[in-house]
């Protein structure tokens, strides 16, 4: 597959997770991209993987909280790519265990500085360089399903969520006309390291497989091949949505295995 091909595109928080995997994807379907993270180490591996699909792959220490950092990353596009096509708003921090009346004045700034304030920033950012282009582009942002739910031990993180999604609606309306198209991703529960402490506890992690009536949790990969859809051609008149990929968390309270619904009962009438 070579639906980008040619094309240019940058991802933040691109180090691990479905940061990562998004640069691979879009890679392997033909597309340069730089990369952008604050974790130098790691991002240096996601450079050599999109690398490995015969791309070129700039990479840059990004902190979304800093504006001038997404500025930067939006013109290594320019200087060592030559424009910008696609971009991804994915970077994010979530704030562990922490409820509305714990939560502490820096921690509510700095998730919606970095969720919300970075997100926002870089897809300005990134769409006045499709604009100045003239060629049109698709700009994308890393939601979550917690732009739909509130979350207890979660609220900032679902208030930046919830914002985002709102944001994307924006970015539709004003970006349209010049052929520039802005959507969400909203992942459901993906293995990446920001549910480490999730998936380390058994008890956790089963509950959340049999709320998804998929019958697992999201992979990165799973995010990547959304990314991919909505950075290509195919999804040309889709702008201003969120696409929810969660296996059907969303879709009820319960999963169909909580009724005692299995492939094989089924099977059998």
């Amino acid at each position: 597959m070579s639906r980008l091909q040619g094309k240019i595109a940058l991802v933040t928080g691109a180090a691990t997770g479905s940061g990562r995997a998004m640069a691979q994807r879009f890679a392997a379907e033909g597309a340069d991209v730089v990369v952008g993270d604050i974790n130098d180490d790691e991002l240096e591996v996601t450079a050599e993987l999109v690398r490995g699909c015969g791309r070129r792959a700039p990479l840059r220490h990004c902190d979304v909280a800093r504006v001038d950092d997404v500025r930067q990353l939006v013109a290594t596009a320019v200087t060592e790519l030559g424009g910008l096509d696609i971009a991804v708003a994915n970077a994010g921090i979530v704030e562990s265990d922490t409820d509305c009346l714990r939560m502490t004045e820096a921690q509510w700034d700095r998730t919606i500085t970095v969720n919300l304030k970075g997100a926002f920033f870089t897809l300005q950012a990134a769409a006045q360089q499709m604009i100045q282009q003239g060629r049109g582009g698709r700009l994308i942002a890393t939601a979550s399903i917690l732009a739909e739910w509130g979350s207890p031990l979660g609220p900032a993180y679902a208030a930046s969520k919830g914002g985002l999604r709102q944001v994307v609606k924006s970015f539709a309306m004003s970006c349209g006309p010049y052929r520039i198209t802005c959507n969400a991703i909203a992942p459901g529960f993906t293995e990446t390291p920001m549910i480490r402490a999730v998936m380390a506890d058994p008890a956790r992690l089963a509950y959340l497989v049999d709320r998804t009536p998929a019958g697992r949790l999201g992979q990165p990969a799973d995010m990547a091949s959304v990314a991919a859809f909505l950075a290509s051609d195919d999804a040309g008149f889709v702008t201003g949505t969120m696409l929810v990929a969660d296996g059907g968390m969303t879709a009820g309270l319960y999963s169909a295995a909580a009724y005692g619904v299995t492939p094989k009962a089924t099977a059998a009438g």
